[in-house]
């Protein structure tokens, strides 16, 4: 990201971003210093220092919601509720509608989390498990398969380019819906997005779990197998994740997050590209 850059996102939003925080009781919008925030391309976000305080201001984007590749605004922004309540999440400060936009509390000092070393998979597999025993029920239920037809359509309809063996791809899809016969009864509040910038490591060491964008209630092995696929994981990392998360060695779970993992590595090509090295690149 270069200096121009952030100048032209702030110069574009920066009077919003003012109208956002006029509209919060304790913050000053006149005396607010205002500095985009790279990342986030399912919407703008802004770190705002007003008053001592720093806060997260996400200005919403709702092309995405309007073409079916992230939930209604309304549930998103519930669910971000639900999880920082849970201290799992930002702590939501305000839900604003004119201009649409949520405001988080910001978390200082807080970096993505690094897959080295042998305890960031036992302390992921910890926070995944404590959002998914969580008390709290998210405000809509997801089922990947059904998400995924969606998103591939949204492509067509915006163009993309799809890979010539699609249809044969869709196959091999469905046939793996079938097998992992997804139950709701069994959902659990879960992230649907545990890729790098989205858990975040505190100085304490604690994770946190932020972007709620596609949260919702699914699968547990979903959400595990969606981990391992950005993180790009070894079959050995996903035996240790699943046994950490489950406190057993259970073959048929660690199958079917294995499963899962093949499922998102077709499900995202979407949403997602991959850079000259072979990194992988977001479009959301």
């Amino acid at each position: 990201m270069s200096d121009g850059d952030s100048s032209d996102e702030l110069g574009q939003h920066e009077n919003q971003v003012r109208r956002v925080l006029a509209q919060v009781s304790g913050l000053d919008s006149d005396g607010a210093i205002i500095t985009w925030l790279p990342g986030g391309g399912a919407h703008k976000n802004f770190l705002v220092t007003v008053g001592g305080r720093q806060v997260v201001v996400k200005l919403w984007n709702t092309i995405w919601e309007g073409v079916g590749v992230i939930p209604p605004s309304a549930v998103v922004m519930q669910n971000s509720i639900l999880a920082g309540q849970q201290g799992i999440g930002a702590p939501v400060v305000s839900v604003v509608t004119d201009p649409l936009a949520l405001v988080l509390d910001f978390l200082p000092s807080c970096a993505p989390l690094q897959p080295t070393g042998e305890q960031w998979v036992l302390r992921l597999a910890s926070t995944a498990k404590a959002l998914h025993t969580s008390p709290i029920r998210f405000n809509n239920d997801y089922n990947a398969f059904a998400e995924a037809r969606k998103m591939f359509a949204a492509a067509r309809q915006r163009g993309a380019e799809l890979p010539d063996d699609f249809i044969d791809l869709c196959r091999q899809v469905q046939r793996v819906e079938t097998t992992l016969d997804l139950r709701i009864n069994e959902f659990v509040p879960f992230h649907n997005d545990l890729y790098g910038p989205n858990v975040l490591e505190t100085p304490s060491g604690e994770l946190r779990l932020i972007d709620y964008d596609l949260s919702g209630n699914g699968d547990r092995c979903y959400d595990l197998g969606f981990a391992a696929t950005y993180f790009e994981v070894d079959h050995d990392t996903i035996d240790k994740f699943c046994r950490s998360y489950f406190g057993e060695n259970n073959s048929h779970l660690v199958a079917r997050t294995r499963l899962f993992s093949v499922a998102c590595n077709w499900a995202t090509l979407a949403l997602e590209r991959r850079d000259d090295n072979g990194r992988h690149q977001r479009r959301l």
